[in-house]
């Protein structure tokens, strides 16, 4: 049922798309009709894949996070590889309209062609990359700079859409429209690189620490930064070799009016590895957000947090500026392998020293064994916010539903 769940914009999308092409032509044979349902599916899927990529803040709340959304953009780019390569292995045919074909037509056959080759190669290197061979993997920097092929792969693909005239026009028509809508899709991503400008900011970097495979940073903007939320996240990068790439990392502190921003981050891939190696003060941090939804809900009632590892960031910045009274019971857990790899543990005693009904628990698995779970005697739970691993989180959606509030690590 979750997994169902997660992909029902897809679903969505897969019965509108038979919908209309059914409506269009219910009399055309299965296999021509199956074909051009597949190449209509496949541009519908990387139009939308495009809508999401332009990181929209209505988007992002309708998904409930950017990471949520990121995730629906990946799996719309699996739908599309899937449905361009059944339109490539069975192409609908239509003899009776060749001689109108011309060579705008005949250039839009050929368009679809090269189109579905360069999906066919960027599709096959993401799902390459998001694997190791051998302790190998694609470079995110790498992936990356192909990753904005998928324009070019999109554009020939809208080509061969308006303009392959070789079908009848019931079709055509329907397929025009999905034109319309696709290049509607691409005027939206540009407003949202536009968007995307305007919310990226200069920061001067005034502090880096390492410690337990963790670095802190610490940096304050030159003129006006971002104004950000607890639990938000932000795009970062850097002006030096290997760290121009912007990657996402929650923001574990800063919501002050002087603008401070930190983050702290675990070295798991390649450019976090250059964040510990190659970033120092006085650096230049160009920071892009806020984004993200993930805050806990200031009610009445019993909620726990969970954290596991380096998910303990959106924790961090709800501490630092957490008032001395909120209101419910706040039980939190910290799930570390040894208290050493703990982050800001000085900060969360503290915190639960100085703040009414918020208690913390540290859980260092190597000293307590395997945490037992949420122990919930009175039923009164109200909400679970976790961040950490999928396993552990898929364990507790299993088990609270609803009421599990998370942010996802694959995107």
């Amino acid at each position: 049922m979750a997994l169902l769940l997660r992909w029902t914009p897809q679903i969505i999308l897969i019965l509108a798309i038979a919908a209309l092409v059914l409506v269009a032509n219910p009399t055309e044979d299965l296999l021509t009709v199956g074909a051009i349902y597949a190449g209509l599916l496949a541009f519908a899927s990387m139009s939308l894949n495009l809508l999401l990529g332009a990181r929209l803040p209505p988007l992002e709340r309708l998904f409930n996070g950017m990471d949520k959304m990121f995730l629906q953009h990946r799996q719309f780019g699996y739908l599309a590889l899937a449905a361009a390569v059944a339109h490539w292995l069975s192409p609908p045919s239509f003899p009776q309209f060749l001689a109108a074909c011309d060579d705008v037509c005949k250039t839009a056959i050929e368009a679809g062609e090269i189109g579905f080759n360069l999906l066919a190669i960027l599709g096959i290197a993401s799902i390459i990359r998001r694997r190791s061979f051998r302790g190998f993997r694609i470079p995110y920097h790498w992936w990356k700079l192909t990753h904005y092929l998928l324009l070019a792969a999109w554009a020939l693909a809208c080509f061969h859409l308006m303009f392959n005239r070789k079908m009848p026009a019931t079709y055509q028509g329907l397929a025009e429209t999905l034109g319309v809508i696709g290049i509607l899709c691409l005027i939206l991503y540009v407003i949202g690189w536009g968007l995307r400008m305007a919310r990226t900011k200069t920061y001067l970097v005034e502090e880096v620490s390492t410690g337990g495979g963790v670095v802190g940073i610490r940096a304050h903007p030159k003129g006006k930064g971002i104004r950000h939320r607890a639990g938000q996240f932000a795009f970062i990068r850097a002006k030096k070799p290997g760290l121009r790439e912007a990657h996402p990392f929650t923001i574990s502190g800063g919501e002050d009016r002087d603008g401070v921003v930190q983050f702290n981050i675990k070295g798991l891939g390649d450019f976090t590895k250059r964040l510990h190696d190659d970033l120092k003060q006085g650096d230049e941090l160009i920071v892009e957000g806020p984004y993200g939804d993930f805050s806990y809900p200031d009610r009445e009632g019993k909620q726990v947090w969970v954290a596991a590892g380096i998910g303990i960031t959106p924790f961090l910045s709800f501490v630092r500026s957490m008032p001395d009274q909120i209101r419910g019971q706040v039980d939190m857990v910290y799930l570390v392998r040894t208290p050493d790899e703990a982050v800001g543990l000085a900060e969360f005693e503290a915190a639960a020293k100085r703040v009414d009904n918020f208690n913390f628990t540290l859980h260092p698995s190597e000293e307590k064994g395997r945490w037992p779970g949420i122990q919930d005697s009175t039923g009164d739970l109200k909400a679970v916010l976790f961040c950490g691993p999928p396993v552990l989180r898929d364990i507790l959606k299993a088990k609270y539903g609803r009421k599990l509030r998370f942010e996802y690590f694959e995107f």
